[in-house]
């Protein structure tokens, strides 16, 4: 048996990430590590692995252990694609019985769904300790057996899995608002009371109310409503927009690459307002469909195109990767549309970003607050049709609720490639995959 100890834990970069962490953990299971996009999640997992170096503090293991660690990056098995070092890397750590405990740091990133399945079934056989951090809904419900909320640079332990979780932390939530709104009553009354002593000249009264009214205001509990911000940029539909109007359209399609074709004799006819999920394995198409559609290839014969005078939002899995890494997300945002800062300001604090992360370099940015910058950038072209490939890689799960809840309320069509079964099953009215070079309906995702 194996036990992890953490003493008084700090870390931190160009901002406090870890501040006096305590917890400890005996035995198996799996752990979910959740919290927001640059909280730390990474940071604590490559300083649990003895990657990094804590500024004060102690990690202690106590036993014979040995740990394996999956990156976002992987650098093993040249010779495979990026899908396949993967699904290859993950089968080492927990199938080769070389390792006790495991950290994942979003294992299930650009998996499709069959290899998904596969990788909640790898852990649930795993023996050992698994420490995971992931924004899918599903997949944590499927595996967790204990969740770490990291939330304030402190972490608060919870002794059940993501299911349970979120039904308590929604109880703890509406207690704490329950707790601020009495609080924030008293302080308007000791506010209130203190002017009252102050203006009559009971200096005595008035101090000590003032007192009263500083310890209650640094034991105020955070005002829930202010987690509660959501994506709320408008995409304002410059066209009138008809429901049976023609958003997408696939008609007899055969394409394919050096005589392997994808399509043959494929067709699709979505509708503006219609909101479709594209679920099929890795390799299947999906990506070349879309290529079609936005005429980057040509059909050998047949058509793929999108419906006439529509403007057309397109979100790809690479973008965050073509952010300039030494400028920062109010410049980038300045340089490509005509808005004072205060405007931009505006935008940014929607998803998510304060004053300093606003104005830090795109290099010192995590993964997540990379993917919500190039999000804020691309809702704002206010198209009316969206395309999304994969846009919940990296985002976090407040971010992954907030674009959840702006895709159910945009008026405009959604083709959503996703891999996220809680997000397809909120947001879209029917789903297709590509299997025999055909697109096909499918009614139920598993």
């Amino acid at each position: 048996m194996y036990h992890l100890k953490i003493k008084a834990l700090v870390k931190h970069y160009n901002q406090p990430l870890l501040e006096g962490i305590n917890l400890s953990h005996s035995g198996k299971g799996v752990i979910a590590l959740i919290g927001d996009n640059g909280s730390g999640k990474s940071t604590l997992l490559k300083l649990i692995a003895l990657l990094e170096q804590q500024d004060s503090g102690e990690i202690i293991w106590d036993g014979e252990h040995t740990i394996g660690y999956l990156t976002q990056e992987i650098t093993d098995y040249e010779t495979l694609s990026g899908g396949q070092k993967k699904i290859a890397k993950l089968a080492e750590l927990l199938y080769s019985n070389q390792y006790d405990v495991v950290l994942l740091d979003e294992p299930d990133n650009h998996l499709d769904l069959d290899n998904k399945i596969w990788l909640e079934e790898a852990m649930k056989s795993y023996s050992g300790l698994i420490i995971l951090i992931s924004h899918d809904r599903k997949f944590l419900e499927n595996t967790s057996t204990k969740v770490w909320l990291l939330e304030n640079h402190q972490i608060k332990t919870y002794p059940f899995g993501y299911a349970k979780f979120k039904q308590v932390y929604q109880e703890e939530e509406f207690a704490k608002a329950d707790l601020y709104k009495t609080q924030a009553k008293e302080a308007k009354r000791l506010e209130a009371m203190a002017l009252m002593f102050r203006d009559k000249g009971f200096i005595g009264a008035y101090h000590n109310t003032q007192n009263r009214l500083t310890r209650l205001k640094s034991e105020m509990v955070e005002n829930p409503e202010a987690k509660k911000a959501q994506i709320t940029i408008q995409t304002k539909l410059e066209n009138k927009i008809i429901k049976r109007k023609t958003a997408i359209l696939v008609k007899d399609l055969f394409f394919g690459y050096d005589s392997q074709p994808l399509f043959s004799n494929a067709n699709l006819h979505l509708f503006v307002q219609d909101k479709t999920a594209l679920l099929s394995p890795n390799g299947t198409g999906k990506s070349t469909l879309i290529n079609l559609l936005l005429s980057k290839l040509t059909p050998v014969s047949g058509e793929a195109k999108i419906g006439p005078n529509l403007r057309v939002g397109y979100y790809s899995q690479e973008h965050s990767a073509t952010l300039p890494l030494e400028e920062t997300p109010l410049s980038i945002f300045a340089k490509q549309y005509p808005l004072s800062d205060y405007e931009i300001e505006a935008i940014l604090k929607k998803f998510f970003f304060n004053k300093q992360t606003m104005r830090s370099k795109v290099w010192t940015l995590s993964g997540g607050q990379k993917s919500r910058l190039q999000l804020a950038l691309f809702l704002y072209t206010n198209p009316d049709l969206l395309i999304l490939d994969e846009p919940t890689n990296h985002l976090d799960l407040k971010s992954v609720l907030a674009l959840e809840t702006f895709l159910k309320e945009y008026e405009g069509a959604v083709l959503l490639v996703s891999h996220d079964r809680e997000l397809v099953k909120n947001v879209c009215d029917s789903v297709y995959t590509i299997s025999n070079k055909q697109i096909n309906e499918v009614f139920e995702i598993k």
